[in-house]
């Protein structure tokens, strides 16, 4: 029996933690304050994992996912992809911006799922590997001079009053 690494950092070190615990108590040689200094942990922690397995076994303490599933699975995601790929004039809006309640509204509208919140969408194109965007060039409607009479003037008395 090879003992675990002393800090575990993914669930599945975490689970090898447990599995040697059960089979510690299994060998029923160690008490639970022993195998806890053996382990590293908690004597509450090793009495929760024996409680566990001697009611379920040990394959009680293996690790298991967490978090909720995904909305849209890899295909989905896939076919996500292409479809921003296509741009938004594709898909009847004026201008080539992607928002995130735009690209929730295509979401809707191809794979009936909505989400509830931005942010939501915001992790899925983050975890499909897009990024935010400024556009590269300046808006045509944009009054440079303006502009520089706000930055130089106005914000800096209205910055002042806070």
């Amino acid at each position: 029996m090879e003992l675990p690494l002393s800090s575990p950092r993914t669930p599945a070190e975490y689970e090898k933690r447990r599995l040697v615990a059960a089979e510690l108590f299994d060998q029923g040689e160690l008490s639970q304050a022993a195998i806890a200094r053996l382990l590293g942990v908690s004597r509450q922690a090793v009495h929760t994992w024996h409680t566990i397995w001697k009611s379920e076994g040990p394959a009680a303490l293996a690790a298991r996912p967490r978090g909720a599933e995904p909305f849209l699975n890899g295909a989905q995601e896939r076919a996500l992809a292409a479809l921003l790929d296509s741009g938004p004039t594709e898909h009847g809006w004026p201008d080539q911006s992607w928002t995130l309640d735009r690209v929730n509204h295509l979401i809707n509208e191809h794979f009936r799922v909505s989400y509830a919140d931005p942010s939501g969408v915001w992790r899925l194109l983050q975890r499909m590997g897009f990024s935010h965007q400024v556009p590269a060039t300046r808006a045509a409607e944009g009054d440079e001079e303006e502009v520089d009479r706000w930055r130089t003037q106005v914000w800096p008395r209205a910055k002042r009053g806070r």
